[in-house]
């Protein structure tokens, strides 16, 4: 049963359409192997554009460059994303949400509110296993971030819970030292579904603003292949064969937009400069790894593979081939020196890092089972 919304919904600043204003602008609809639901919409239709901030924006088809030496691969058919049909030339897939997947929404944007004020958000339930880097001008501790590169292995979780989540992620910061500009990127996974392609953002630290997929105005799609809220196709085996999404988020230089490209292969879109404007030039912070969320008093979720980092790669959950990119559009090592890795609960989810400088560049290792309750 699809919940067809009939009330505006406030957020950030922007009203979310009602049904009928979507299907105002649709012009096909299509379905995945998971029964999710797409509407083709007209990309200049997009709910993005009801965002007062871009109200003049103009609409950036392509990023203007990727990162040097970095090339596309040829994009998959829609048939490898589990889609049975192709949007028109033109448009772009707009996820026709149901009941639960609003309410996840709305827990999500909770539970990155609680990353974002606290430094231990165990009381919110949130909890997580992550590598944190930092710009600080004054110890030299890295030049500031132009954007951030990674593949990592995914893993699909038994079912969880109602009101659970698990995620791998890839944050970036206007400013780590208080809760203001923010994305981030994330296979997440929740319910009895597929881990699906989730994008975030906020200006506030979550405390008004926060807009999930294209549920608001905020991202911007620019691709009538792939999108947000879906499904991620392809996963590992545990010591066995390792499946590997890579993600891209990098600045355009000459739009100032940040641009979100998938495995390799699709620019899927970007988040708008203009509601993001302390990361108008830059990031201060990247942060990577795994998060989970479970409401108090319920056991909380496996994280990565549900295995913990000390058993490795291709056991747990890793990312490889972490970079940042720099100021002359090229992707870096981070220096291993002002890497930090956290777990809030080492003794439920951990993280190992192993600083290679081969051809996977740095990895490291996270996760574990689960089972914390408070």
């Amino acid at each position: 049963m699809f919940l067809r919304i009939l009330l505006f919904i406030l957020i950030g600043g922007a009203q979310a359409r009602s049904w009928n204003e979507k299907a105002k602008y649709t012009l096909k609809t299509i379905q995945t192997i998971t029964g999710d639901l797409f509407d083709c919409i007209d990309m200049y239709k997009q709910p993005a554009f009801d965002h007062p901030l871009l109200k003049n924006h103009t609409l950036q088809l392509k990023p203007s460059s990727l990162p040097k030496g970095m090339k596309l691969a040829k994009s998959k058919p829609v048939s490898f994303y589990g889609f049975n049909d192709t949007c028109p030339s033109g448009t772009v897939l707009i996820h026709r949400a149901r009941k639960q997947d609003l309410i996840e929404s709305k827990l999500l944007r909770n539970q990155f509110r609680a990353q974002a004020i606290a430094n231990n958000p165990t009381a919110e339930g949130s909890h997580y296993a992550i590598i944190e880097m930092v710009h600080d001008e004054f110890s030299g501790a890295y030049d500031p971030f132009y954007g951030a590169y990674a593949k990592m292995a995914t893993y699909k979780l038994p079912d969880l819970q109602a009101s659970q989540t698990s995620s791998s992620t890839i944050y970036l910061f206007g400013d780590k030292n208080v809760p203001n500009n923010e994305l981030n990127v994330s296979p997440i996974m929740y319910g009895t579904s597929y881990p699906r392609f989730f994008t975030f953002w906020t200006i506030d630290g979550y405390e008004k603003t926060g807009c999930g997929n294209l549920e608001c105005p905020g991202f911007v799609s620019t691709t009538n292949i792939y999108g947000p809220g879906s499904f991620i196709p392809e996963f590992s085996t545990y010591g066995g064969e390792q499946k590997y999404l890579s993600i891209l988020i990098s600045r355009d230089s000459s739009t100032g937009n940040w641009w979100v490209t998938y495995n390799d292969q699709l620019p899927l879109g970007y988040f708008p400069k203009e509601l993001l404007p302390k990361m108008d030039d830059y990031a201060d912070a990247v942060q990577m790894g795994g998060h989970v969320y479970s409401p108090l008093n319920v056991p909380s979720p496996p994280m990565g593979s549900g295995h913990p980092s000390n058993e490795g790669p291709n056991k747990a959950a890793y990312f490889i081939q972490v970079q940042a990119v720099d100021s002359s559009n090229k992707l870096t090592n981070f220096d291993t020196e002002f890497i930090k890795s956290k777990s809030d609960i080492g003794d439920y989810y951990s993280i190992s890092d192993d600083h290679g400088s081969g051809q996977d560049k740095y990895v490291f290792a996270y996760g574990g089972a689960g089972g914390f309750t408070k």
